[in-house]
């Protein structure tokens, strides 16, 4: 009896022991995020080349032999607009980051919009669906227009604008030159 006594006596200590123990195990360390490389790089070499993917499979475009379309036509094509999808849903997630937000209002709802953006595009080039490239491809130039605007812009120097009323260069040749050479 004694036995079956200390040995129930002995398993619910090595439970306890155990409950214990598995209560107080440490967390985890929260990750580490490596934010050292500035916004205007982020936006240079993840975001820019990413958008312009985007813009360059979707959409026409006016040349000298007429309009032509951008939307793509091979599976390379159609993958790097892929890609470039999932870069810009990415890099609005990056965007978020801490360190990297500029606030916790409006800066986030850009980076949101960004990355809800990126992955309509993505999915607009999975589908293979030129429409939707053009549409999403829009979406994302706004998002950017509107973050630039509350973030980029006021803080652009003065020195750095274009004049009002640039004066044009004259053309050497062309109906501009015959026109202006019988006045």
């Amino acid at each position: 009896m004694m036995t079956r006594i200390g040995l129930l006596a002995a398993s619910l200590g090595v439970l306890a022991v155990g409950s214990l123990g598995a209560c107080s195990k440490p967390r985890p360390p929260e990750p580490k995020y490596n934010v050292s490389l500035p916004v205007n790089e982020v936006m240079a070499h993840v975001v820019d080349p990413a958008a312009w993917a985007i813009w360059h499979s979707s959409g026409t475009v006016e040349t000298l032999h007429g309009t032509e379309s951008l939307v793509p036509t091979t599976d390379e094509g159609w993958l790097a607009a892929e890609s470039g999808g999932a870069a810009i849903a990415e890099a609005g997630n990056d965007l978020m980051l801490p360190g990297r937000a500029r606030d916790n209002h409006d800066w986030m709802k850009f980076a949101r919009r960004l990355t809800e953006a990126g992955l309509a595009a993505k999915a607009a080039a999975e589908a293979k669906d030129g429409a939707k490239m053009y549409t999403t491809g829009a979406v994302v130039y706004q998002v950017c227009t509107d973050c630039h605007a509350k973030y980029l812009l006021p803080f652009v120097p003065p020195d750095l604008s274009w004049p009002k009323h640039p004066k044009l260069p004259d053309l050497p040749q062309g109906p501009w030159a015959k026109a202006k050479s019988k006045t």
